[in-house]
């Protein structure tokens, strides 16, 4: 019987599965940097270029105005129009203005931090891989 020869990786098989393993990672990080990048240049350009107001926040939470327009008379017998109602709502509307003053919509703050998380992993892990395919591509035509 002959011996039964060791399982070995093979010499020609190894740096091909490397060179697939080290272009593929630099491939999927490079484009979720891409993707993190553009996620925040479309934050920057609604926000401060077209300066689009997201009403995603007030539509899901309406504040209720609570001025009366008609009140009851002071007998309780008839309805009259409230004298103070343009005033209570005016008040409203710049207590509503000065709460929404500097606060960043919720949605815009997700989308803010997902593209910076995106960038902040994507982009020292791609570095790192692209280096080791050029350090490679050296050591080969050094050798050649």
């Amino acid at each position: 019987m002959p011996p039964k020869k060791a399982i070995t990786n093979s010499p020609d098989r190894s740096p091909i599965i490397r060179y697939i393993y080290l272009y593929l990672i630099s491939a999927i990080t490079f484009i979720t940097f891409i993707i993190g990048a553009v996620g925040l240049v479309d934050i920057a350009l609604k926000t401060f270029v077209f300066q689009i107001e997201d009403d995603y926040f007030r539509y899901q939470n309406p504040v209720v105005i609570t001025c009366e327009k008609y009140i009851l008379s002071p007998d309780g017998e008839e309805i009259i129009e409230n004298l103070d109602y343009e005033t209570c709502v005016a008040t409203q509307k710049a207590n509503m203005a000065e709460d929404d003053n500097g606060k960043i919509n919720p949605e815009t703050a997700r989308d803010l931090s997902i593209g910076i998380a995106q960038i902040l992993v994507a982009f020292p892990l791609w570095i790192f891989h692209w280096r080791i395919i050029e350090r490679d591509r050296k050591r080969k035509k050094i050798t050649k």
